[in-house]
């Protein structure tokens, strides 16, 4: 049995690998790597009775393989078209990106201090940081796993990233949605200049909403700059407050 969380993180890590290796491994034989795999299976994605299902497995596992999300938005626009295909990835994207959060918050562990530098930003800004982060496309698995595990609370993560990714769906749900009527191919995914447009429209409303919210309070900003006290360090607190309160 592995009691020990170090035994099995370690286990989970060797596992993970594993599967990452073997999945690799079987990219390497296809002649257009692992988006020809992709492509592989978003044919049968297409051509299935349940290939909606598929879909959002594909979404799930698409942390633990690496798999690019922008040609799963792509295709979401070519299956469903622009307005229930926006809806089907953006929904889905944030269910992978709890994921990838999820992992990573969990191999972190408890964390008993905010850090300094780039790390206590994040941790003090909470929405904001994941905000800024998802509209500056920084790599979503990066801001993904940074956030688990710096132990941002869940809500303003999920809150940031549903906001916040919504300009870089919507320019890879139009992109797939103009290739309906022709074979789903990844390298004949075309950004237009229309595209970006509404892109950073959509951005800067996102501003504007997070902006409202923040003035309202709807949305909890991070952790507190002072950190959070552990159990035993709790019951030190108690003891000392009672010394204290015995020398006067």
């Amino acid at each position: 049995m592995l009691r020990s969380p170090a035994a099995r993180k370690t286990v989970a890590l060797l596992a993970w690998l594993g599967l990452l290796a073997a999945f690799l491994t079987a990219a390497l034989r296809h002649p257009q790597g692992v988006v020809g795999v992709m492509e592989a299976a978003l044919a049968h994605v297409r051509q299935g009775p349940d290939g909606g299902l598929l879909l959002v497995g594909i979404y799930l596992v698409r942390p633990l393989l690496l798999l690019p999300v922008t040609v799963l938005t792509a295709f979401c626009g070519y299956l469903y078209g622009p307005l229930w295909g926006l809806v089907a990835a953006h929904l889905a994207a944030v269910a992978s990106a709890s994921v990838g959060y999820g992992m990573a918050r969990w191999w972190r562990g408890r964390t008993a201090s905010t850090p300094g530098g780039w790390q206590g930003w994040m941790r003090r800004g909470g929405f904001a940081a994941v905000l800024v982060s998802r509209l500056s496309f920084v790599p979503g698995d990066l801001v993904n796993g940074a956030s688990g595990a710096l132990a941002l609370p869940f809500a303003p993560f999920l809150a940031a990233t549903a906001l916040g990714g919504l300009p870089g769906t919507v320019v890879g749900v139009l992109a797939g949605a103009g290739m309906r009527g022709h074979d789903f191919r990844a390298a004949a995914i075309e950004v237009r200049p229309g595209f970006i447009a509404a892109s950073l429209a959509l951005a800067v409303l996102s501003l504007l909403v997070a902006w409202a919210l923040r003035r309202r309070g709807a949305v909890p900003v991070g952790v507190p700059s002072q950190p959070e006290a552990l159990p035993g360090q709790l019951g030190e607190v108690a003891a000392d407050r009672q010394r204290g309160g015995g020398g006067r």
